[in-house]
């Protein structure tokens, strides 16, 4: 294992008969994280971990798509994965990491790189590129590691907004405010429109972010805290320490019911409390849905905007372009036929 001592410093943490785990300080934010290469893993929890190299074992049957399988193996594979709270990072580019070379070759998914949640709280996007294979039967790997481009975010109602007391009575208000005319769908839709102009508005102003506010909390109750080391609290320094944790305790499950919506996760039950799970969990799945590149006419596109125009130009394409509108409308003969067959309904009356 070898790393660049001029941005991180490694130390030996266990030497296995097939294993070998290093942890690493980045000299620059101290971040400290773990690497393990090849198998007979040491157990690790609470700070970034990696596991990388030849596994020498298939998860599933797409890692080989021919020749026999063990299905011990393959248990055995993901109850490791499941032990450990391991999950792969999405491949980029080949499928397979390793081959015979033979004339009717056989192709198997063996190299890969493996990470805990931690890694993923740290690095929210993480995938792992393939790279030319130079006279070897295996192909080397990298794990590329950031963050994903912000993008302007689309309307959603958060679950959140509802632990709010006197939200149903405020969300009513809004309805019965604003007052159309027309038909029935118009005035829905003018009214679901108005609903979510309001909630912005009230989410931006009144609300307020669940983050900041829980960190202002945490603050004044680290402010007593202090206070405590010196001398005793005094009877409204303690009403108000009482106040500030029911607080908390109410931002805490704000907080809970923000991420669980963001993990999609169904089939948890009410109450759990388990933050830092919802928060792995969306990051996973966004992990999942990342586009790194395309391809386009043979050359790899990895800029974010650039992609996201050629999925629009794609689109385009498939739709077509749109249509004049060819129907023209002379309102003046309109009129004129409209006057013509007042008139002629005058007539045949007055007859």
């Amino acid at each position: 294992m070898g790393w660049n001592s001029s941005l991180m410093d490694g130390t030996l943490v266990h030497l296995g008969e097939f294993s070998l785990t290093m942890e690493f300080v980045a000299k620059k934010g101290n971040l400290r994280w773990r690497c393990t290469t090849l198998t007979d893993v040491y157990g690790v929890g609470g700070i970034p971990w990696v596991i990388c190299g030849d596994l020498n074992a298939i998860f599933n049957l797409e890692d080989k798509p021919s020749g026999n399988y063990n299905w011990e193996d393959i248990s055995k594979a993901n109850t490791f994965l499941q032990d450990l709270a391991l999950q792969e990072p999405p491949p980029v580019g080949r499928r397979f990491t390793w081959t015979n070379n033979q004339e009717e070759p056989i192709w198997v998914k063996l190299d890969r790189f493996l990470i805990n949640n931690e890694w993923l709280t740290h690095f929210p996007r993480v995938v792992q590129m393939s790279l030319p294979r130079l006279g070897s039967d295996h192909v080397p790997l990298r794990l590329e590691v950031g963050n994903h481009i912000s993008r302007p975010r689309l309307f959603r109602y958060e679950w959140v907004w509802s632990t709010v007391e006197g939200f149903q009575e405020l969300v009513q208000h809004w309805w019965s405010v604003n007052n159309f005319r027309g038909c029935g769908a118009y005035i829905i839709s003018k009214k679901i429109a108005g609903i979510r102009a309001h909630l912005l508005q009230w989410a931006k102003f009144d609300f307020g972010s669940i983050k900041l506010k829980k960190l202002a909390l945490m603050q004044e109750l680290e402010t007593l805290d202090t206070t405590k080391e010196t001398r005793g609290l005094i009877l409204g320094e303690i009403q108000k320490e009482n106040d500030l944790l029911l607080q908390l305790e109410v931002i805490r499950k704000q907080e809970e019911v923000y991420w669980k919506q963001r993990s999609r996760l169904q089939w948890l039950k009410e109450g759990d409390e388990n933050t830092k799970f919802f928060h792995a969990v969306a990051n996973g799945r966004r992990n999942r849905n990342f586009i790194p590149g395309l391809n386009q006419g043979g050359a790899l596109i990895v800029d974010p905007w650039e992609i996201g125009k050629m999925f629009a130009t794609h689109f385009n394409q498939q739709f077509g372009s749109r249509r004049s509108f060819r129907l023209r409308v002379d309102f003046q003969k309109l009129f004129q036929l409209k006057n013509q067959w007042i008139l002629l309904c005058w007539r045949i009356r007055s007859r």
